[in-house]
């Protein structure tokens, strides 16, 4: 009895030099990385509307605001179909804006969808929220903004509830999937270079530490459970230097049962496929994984050319149906470039409260 205690006490003392060395020598080294670890190059087109000298069809601009009171910008196009299915909200990458839908949601108005391009809080032409620094992880600020377009979107007709689908790249996939997963109004999610926040911590850890300290032979033989910890650590400094709350995508994970179609590139450095692979297993749903030969980080568009809207136009069609009484839109022939908003094609913002 007495050895039984004593090797408690000891496993105990043990467990609490670990935390506390971890707190005072590693954690705030880590925060530091994570938090300014340099976003990969992206061979992503820096398309704007003026790019497009005819502009782009019925494209009207919009305002509406958070929970908290961030007044955030976007555009929304009406569907080009008869028939409305629903509506598409397209979530943007870390330091980029609502005109990366230009890229990515080409073709979807053709397959009856409108779709809802907005900047982030602290991005575009959205309101900047003073102590709020965007980092690479998704944290309650994008949450909220996914729900204030959801509520512009219900708002403006209460047929699409229930028919809105979160288009999310990276940052912005696994915000979106945070907020799906609990939203009742949200039937689909496409996710494309999602960063499962917890995963791909654990991973730059073990693979960048070596940058940041000079023990790198000692720390990268410790085990898994407490490098958790000391990301767990890292993390709380980050939500305080950084004035965010991360969301945990993981737990996120867990609780999505809705259709969700995961899209990541075979050669992503900064998010490892093997990361997507575990995240796709604490779904419910255990969703479909596309994986794009050769594409890195966000530029799966670019590998997989036309076939990436005929792909994700099938995903939609088969767990989207159509609205049975929303109104679609009158035929006109679709843009033939990519499906996004010119702001000069229109005089009038429309702003929600």
């Amino acid at each position: 009895m007495i050895v039984v205690l004593w090797s408690s006490a000891v496993a105990l003392v043990l467990v609490i030099s670990v935390a506390v060395s971890l707190w005072v020598v590693y954690a705030p080294v880590a925060a530091r990385g994570l938090a300014e670890m340099p976003w990969l190059p992206s061979r992503l087109p820096a398309l704007t509307p003026d790019d497009y000298a005819e502009g782009i069809f019925e494209a009207e601009t919009v305002f509406f605001d958070t929970e908290d009171g961030v007044r955030l910008a976007g555009t929304y196009l009406p569907t080009t179909a008869r028939h409305r299915k629903g509506v598409i909200i397209f979530c943007h990458e870390l330091r980029g804006t609502r005109w990366t839908s230009l890229t990515f949601t080409g073709g979807f108005r053709d397959e009856g969808f409108d779709i809802l391009a907005f900047d982030f809080r602290n991005h575009g032409d959205s309101t900047t929220q003073p102590g709020h620094l965007p980092i690479p992880w998704a944290t309650t600020g994008e949450a909220a903004d996914i729900r204030a377009a959801i509520d512009y979107c219900c708002r403006r007709d209460e047929a699409l509830a229930g028919h809105v689908v979160l288009f999310g790249l990276s940052r912005g996939a696994s915000a979106a999937l945070c907020v799906a997963g609990t939203d009742s109004r949200v039937r689909a999610a496409v996710l494309d270079s999602i960063v499962p926040t917890e995963y791909v911590q654990l991973y730059l850890i073990k693979r960048f530490m070596q940058f940041h300290t000079h023990s790198v032979l000692w720390f990268s033989r410790w085990p898994d459970w407490t490098l958790r910890m000391l990301t767990f650590w890292a993390n709380r400094i980050i939500e305080w230097r950084h004035g965010s709350t991360l969301l945990r995508v993981d737990r996120a994970a867990q609780r999505m049962h809705k259709p969700v179609l995961l899209i990541h590139g075979s050669r992503d450095a900064f998010v490892p496929l093997e990361t997507v692979g575990v995240l796709r297993k604490r779904m419910r749903s255990r969703p479909r994984l596309w994986v794009v030969p050769q594409a890195r980080h966000n530029e799966t568009v670019l590998e997989a050319g036309g076939g990436y809207t005929r792909r994700v136009a099938r995903f939609l069609t088969r767990h989207v149906p159509a609205e049975h009484d929303g109104v679609g839109a009158a035929p006109a022939p679709a843009f033939a470039g990519l499906a996004m908003a010119n702001e000069g094609r229109t005089d009038n913002a429309h702003v929600a409260r």
